[in-house]
């Protein structure tokens, strides 16, 4: 059931669309609208259908002084930046409510328990920032298309250019269309930058991969156009590899870090190392027993191993934990490296800091076993507000408060933000009991 009607939007929701509220029988419902902004009164098409319910836009019968032309000409259908119809002081005012809102929930209807006040920190530059990016591809009948997915869709849109990719990678869009024109099937690239600032290549196919597109890759790795490429064929049990297909991107600490092909890293290397600083200059872990959790390929490892008393990191990909150690050793710095899941790692008795930087699904297992040690400072980096807010409930039951927020327009012109959250327990506060069955 469909209803054309008038709405207000009145914030930017997690997830990057814009929220009215309006009657609907007698209930007052939360409609969603997509490309939004705070501010803008439209004529739309309500879907109550849907829960939540939202609408199409058929007139914006007023602009909010909150928006701006996006310089991208695809903004409007690529799924990519959802805020780039916004001022980058809109962006950082929709981040800010997003963070606040989340973070408050956690914290309970106690009037005694407040949000501290959220620092933030603003990206260098909004553009050609990003040095990692996964691309969708689609080949068959001589044709490659290589794009990005169109906002709330599974479409490929065929991209020319990219406003925010780090040109040294904007400039393959043409060689990726060569190099997949005559395969057949589908699947997913990830470019980023590798040996010698040259692009690598991550490709998991679905379907026909022939000699000549293994031939075209070799070429434009021995011509210096690209470092290095792994390819991973549906069914396979290794990948292909030629070249150098690691990334090397800048570390926490602001050199270089070599992470695996395919693994996690940071997209802005100038945030992340922004993130490094705040880091050291906010954890109070000098000469601290510290344990690092989802460690990765030691992208914090390398500045918590500088100022710890000892460390010790937990992380579940073998090769991220190879790399860790060469990352660490690199640098004259070692740790106790441990390949365990880290949601699911006792904190050990002597350990007081815990640094954990979980993927999007947060670290619920972490957080429970946090609680129940004799942990006193948590340090959570985290890329998702909702499950940061789900794993400060769970500390804050455990005895722990949120001591200090900053936030790091880690992703420009999305609706995505990096958050660096201190938790601390005073000596007076007793772990949780752990439950029993």
């Amino acid at each position: 059931m469909n209803a054309r009607l008038r709405l207000e939007i009145e914030s930017i929701a997690p997830g990057g669309e814009g929220l009215a509220h309006v009657t609907h029988g007698e209930r007052r419902r939360a409609v969603f609208v997509r490309r939004a902004a705070p501010g803008d009164v439209l004529e739309a098409d309500v879907d109550w259908t849907r829960k939540p319910a939202r609408a199409t836009v058929l007139r914006l019968i007023e602009a909010s002084r909150l928006r701006a032309a996006p310089p991208c000409p695809v903004a409007e259908r690529c799924g990519g930046c959802d805020l780039m119809h916004l001022t980058l002081e809109a962006q950082k005012e929709a981040h800010l409510g997003i963070v606040r809102a989340a973070l408050s929930h956690s914290l309970g209807p106690s009037p005694r328990v407040e949000l501290p006040p959220v620092t933030t920190h603003p990206a260098p530059r909004d553009a050609g920032y990003r040095t990692r990016a996964r691309l969708a591809v689609a080949a068959e009948r001589g044709r490659a298309t290589v794009g990005y997915r169109e906002g709330s869709s599974h479409a490929l849109l065929d991209v020319e250019r990219c406003w925010v990719l780090d040109p040294r990678l904007d400039r393959m869009w043409p060689d990726l269309r060569e190099v997949f024109r005559g395969e057949r099937g589908r699947g997913e690239v990830t470019v980023a930058l590798g040996a010698g600032e040259r692009p690598v290549l991550d490709v998991k196919w679905a379907g026909e991969l022939g000699g000549s597109f293994f031939a075209a890759v070799d070429a434009k790795i021995h011509a210096g156009a690209w470092a290095g490429a792994e390819v991973w064929l549906e069914g396979a049990r290794a990948p292909a590899r030629l070249g150098e297909p690691e990334p090397v991107t800048t570390g926490a600490d602001g050199l270089p870090l070599v992470v695996p092909s395919g693994a996690f890293a940071q997209a802005h290397p100038a945030m992340n190392t922004k993130l490094g600083e705040r880091l050291v200059a906010r954890a109070e872990i000098a000469g601290q027993t510290v344990l690092e959790l989802f460690a990765g390929s030691g992208n914090f490892s390398v500045l918590l191993a500088r100022h710890a008393a000892s460390l010790a990191t937990v992380e579940s990909d073998p090769r991220a934990v190879a790399r860790s150690r060469a990352n660490l050793a690199s640098r004259g710095l070692s740790a106790r490296l441990v390949e365990a899941d880290a949601d699911g790692f006792e904190v050990p008795p002597a350990v007081r800091t815990v640094v954990l930087d979980p993927p999007r699904t947060g670290a619920a297992g972490a957080a429970a076993r946090i609680a129940r040690s004799k942990a006193r400072r948590v340090v959570y980096i985290s890329c998702d507000v909702a499950t940061l807010a789900r794993d400060v409930a769970t500390l804050a039951a455990g005895g722990f408060h949120l001591a200090e927020v900053e936030m790091f327009e880690m992703f420009p012109h999305t609706s995505h933000v990096e958050v660096l959250a201190i938790l601390e327990r005073s000596a007076k506060m007793k772990p949780v009991e752990k439950p029993t069955a």
